[in-house]
């Protein structure tokens, strides 16, 4: 490794002097960050090179440098940006809270060859020799601000970091970069709030008083039960007295967040609803806002109010507000200090702004065409405001864990018509499912197009097949075709959406009936190329699950009007299927209680498909086979 020609062990990393020495009591100080990312790249320039690079503090006694240098948040660079660049075999790298880190990630996957693929994996490629050349520039500021990915991050420093993700639940100091986004809770939050105001006074000594409230306050308008009257003063300040109260909790009993200014928000949002249940207040004040600005607007109206006052208790802090309802309000617009989260999109088949779903709709009447409109309409008006837009992403494989939801390709469509056409600023992507499929690859394409959004489709298809060599092995050309199929036979269907439908709704049967023996030769394969046990696994897991969505689709013609030799090749994949469920322990369902209503079989029946003898009979209307 050298930097403009000259070898790497020349050279030593230095931060600013100005920083305090790197010890546990000062890393809440600002701009330590520096100390975190010069650590960072002397541990992955040892892992690469063998060269152990000292780390100085404002002098250095080596021929050539690496100097980090700590920039305001108010400049150019804002919050988390950053800028490196070679002059005179110099590496000069400057960011703010978390660029300087960042630099370090991009210059060690950019030149070094690093992969920070997978929670559990990081990469590097046999490069012989490689040099970051004189006059290398590189600047990014991130177009969206908070970032957060919820399947299989778990890894905070090896991959969260390295993957740009900064939305987090957990606290992190400055020298980590700290974190963005909501405090203690991301979502619907009315019923915390609630359960705060309405506890009972600790007793007299008690050790945690608000924790004391809050654990005995009322727990009965949860989820499903209530939402607050909106005009009513007295309810809003008894819903603002416990925002405050948690955000105390949390930062002085607790101690597990600290607020920050402009990256810290609270969470002051609707109940959630199944759209089944109309719990919203019905009162005279209410009912007449909704009638000129709908649902929506009452709810902007509260989250508005408390946008403003919380500056009195926490100046910087910001509000966040979830949606379920997406119309916007005609008069009612977002506060400069609020966050409207935008909560799900309608069809998780089409993607966004591709104008597919047309007047179609699926089982539950929706689709993206009014999203589309919706998302649009909501940005232009917070970009006016000064309000953010934040998009809560649903790519995730819901409850039928088996057959893996074929939106892949999606990712980067979605995203493109998100921040490019909407002026979103803030994306959550759900994780959650198994990783029997491709949830982690997900998961990765997302952290990618969230961190930067302005790639093409050919980097981002080049990113796809490359993690799938990293995670499977040299069969990925043959994953790769595979996606590609599950990808067409739910382009079949039409419109979906996948935490409801199942998956006889999200793939066209008639296809996998056709291509079930093709798609399951490109995984044999793929399988054949596999150089570990773990990418073996990985492969075998997916035929398992291709099987059981194939096995489903061919019964009629393999088992049930089939000839000798392929009722026994049905019964033989069946057999080897369901063994390795079961051998594995294997989730079918989000449920796994003991009242679950669906788990895996206790016996084999070949008279019923597999779709049929783990998950019951279709909806009324949808037919079991092709």
């Amino acid at each position: 490794f050298t930097i403009a020609g000259n070898p790497i062990d020349t050279y030593s990393i230095v931060v600013p002097a100005e920083l305090p020495d790197n010890t546990e009591e000062n890393r809440e100080v600002y701009g330590m960050n520096a100390y975190y990312a010069a650590e960072e790249l002397c541990r992955y320039v040892r892992i690469a090179t063998g060269v152990e690079l000292p780390i100085v503090k404002g002098t250095w006694t080596t021929e050539h440098a690496i100097v980090f240098h700590v920039e305001e948040e108010t400049g150019e660079l804002g919050i988390e940006g950053y800028v490196y660049e070679v002059t005179d075999g110099q590496l000069n790298i400057y960011g703010t809270r978390r660029g300087n880190m960042y630099a370090v990630y991009d210059i060690l996957e950019d030149y070094l060859g690093y992969r920070f693929y997978n929670s559990d994996a990081t990469m590097i490629y046999k490069n012989r020799r490689v040099d970051l050349p004189e006059g290398a520039y590189a600047k990014e500021i991130p177009l969206v601000s908070y970032r957060q990915v919820g399947q299989s991050f778990g890894n905070t420093y090896e991959y969260y970091f390295p993957r740009k993700m900064n939305g987090s639940n957990s606290n992190h100091s400055y020298y980590y970069g700290t974190t963005t986004g909501p405090h203690f809770i991301n979502a619907h939050s009315f019923q915390y709030q609630w359960q705060m105001y309405s506890g009972p006074t600790a007793p007299e000594g008690t050790e945690r008083p608000l924790s004391y409230r809050y654990e005995n306050g009322d727990t009965s308008r949860g989820d499903l039960v209530w939402n607050p009257c909106f005009t009513d003063d007295e309810i809003y300040e008894q819903l603002f007295e416990g925002l405050v109260l948690i955000a105390r909790m949390v930062t002085e009993e607790w101690k597990s967040q600290v607020i920050r200014p402009e990256t810290s928000y609270l969470s002051f949002s609707p109940n959630d609803t199944d759209g089944t249940t109309d719990i919203m207040c019905k009162c005279a004040d209410c009912s007449t806002i909704y009638a000129t600005d709908g649902v929506m607007g009452a709810i902007v109206h509260m989250a508005n109010r408390a946008a403003v006052d919380i500056q009195e208790y926490y100046p910087g802090m910001k509000i966040m507000c979830g949606i379920y309802d997406h119309h916007l309000p005609n008069n009612i617009y977002p506060d400069e200090n609020l966050a409207v989260y935008y909560w799900g999109n309608g069809c998780n088949n089409h993607f966004l702004g591709s104008g597919d779903c047309g007047e179609n709709v699926n089982l539950l009447g929706r689709s993206n065409t009014l999203d589309e409109a919706c998302l649009k309409a909501w940005g232009d008006v917070c970009a006016q405001t000064g309000a953010e837009l934040w998009f809560w992403y649903y790519p995730v494989t819901y409850h039928y864990y088996l057959v893996g939801c074929p939106n892949i390709l999606n990712i980067y469509h979605d995203m493109k018509f998100l921040v490019e056409e909407c002026h979103v600023t803030g994306i959550y992507h759900e994780g959650g499912g198994r990783t029997y499929n491709f949830e982690t690859l997900k998961a990765y394409l997302s952290s990618r197009m969230i961190a930067d959004p302005d790639m093409t489709e050919e980097e981002f298809l080049d990113l796809l097949q490359e993690y799938l060599y990293m995670y499977y092995g040299d069969g990925y050309e043959e994953l790769y075709q595979y996606i590609l199929m599950q990808n067409e036979a739910g382009d079949r269907v039409g419109c979906f959406i996948n935490n409801y439908d199942r998956p006889r709704q999200m793939y066209d049967f008639a296809y996998i009936d056709e291509h079930y023996e093709e798609m399951r030769a490109l995984l044999v394969t793929a399988l054949e190329k596999a150089n570990t046990d773990a990418q073996r696994e990985r492969i075998e897991t997916l035929i398992t699950c291709c099987d059981f969505l194939g096995l489903s689709c061919v019964h009629h013609r393999y088992y049930k009007n089939g000839t000798e030799e392929t009722k026994a090749l049905y019964m033989e994949r069946y057999d080897a299927m369901y063994n390795y469920i079961k051998d594995h322990d294997m989730d079918i369902f989000s449920d796994q209680s003991d009242t679950a209503i669906y788990k895996l079989p206790g016996s084999i029946s070949y008279t019923e498909d597999p779709m049929f003898q783990f998950y019951g009979a279709e909806r009324n209307g949808i037919s079991r086979y092709p």
